[in-house]
């Protein structure tokens, strides 16, 4: 995976491609089912669109330049981590994680507590809770119940 790997910063052109790795990962992740509806992508898109393509880095395949992970991170705070549910496992996320402390001091992120897969990983790399919350439902029309939307917050600072 390492020598088959490239990190580079995101293009306007490969927005549809990072939506349905960001969608897919997503819903594997929190357990629910995909919603396919296109008032639902579109407004997925939207959103996607509104970032700023600055803070997105993208991890693409060498020989086919497929998208095969991507992380959106503001200052030193990492808003999003996804890696394509087909190369999970094979140290990606390790990898955007160390690219991330060797440009920074301190790291902080929060995940849902649906995810104990990212729970694990983050402990994994040294990351400590710091606090527990609720996300919103306005931000999360996903969500069905308040449950759904438990939220931890971790952080990282270097030794």
């Amino acid at each position: 995976m390492k020598n088959r790997v490239i990190f580079t910063k995101f293009r306007k052109e490969q927005e549809l491609e990072l939506l349905n790795l960001w969608r897919k990962s997503f819903h594997r992740a929190v357990g629910i089912e995909e919603d396919t509806k296109p008032e639902v992508l579109r407004e997925h898109l939207e959103f996607l669109q509104s970032l700023d393509p600055v803070f997105i880095r993208v991890a693409v395949e060498k020989d086919s330049g497929k998208i095969v992970g991507f992380m959106r991170m503001e200052g030193n705070v990492i808003k999003d981590l996804f890696v394509h549910v087909d190369y999970q496992r094979q140290g990606l996320g390790s990898r955007f994680i160390r690219q991330a402390k060797e440009e920074n001091e301190f790291l902080s992120l929060s995940t849902y507590e649906l995810n104990k897969g990212a729970q694990i990983f983050y402990e994994l790399h040294h990351f400590v809770i710091t606090e527990r919350g609720f996300a919103s439902f306005v931000d999360n029309p996903w969500a069905t119940n308040k449950q759904q939307l438990a939220e931890i917050t971790y952080e990282w600072r270097k030794r």
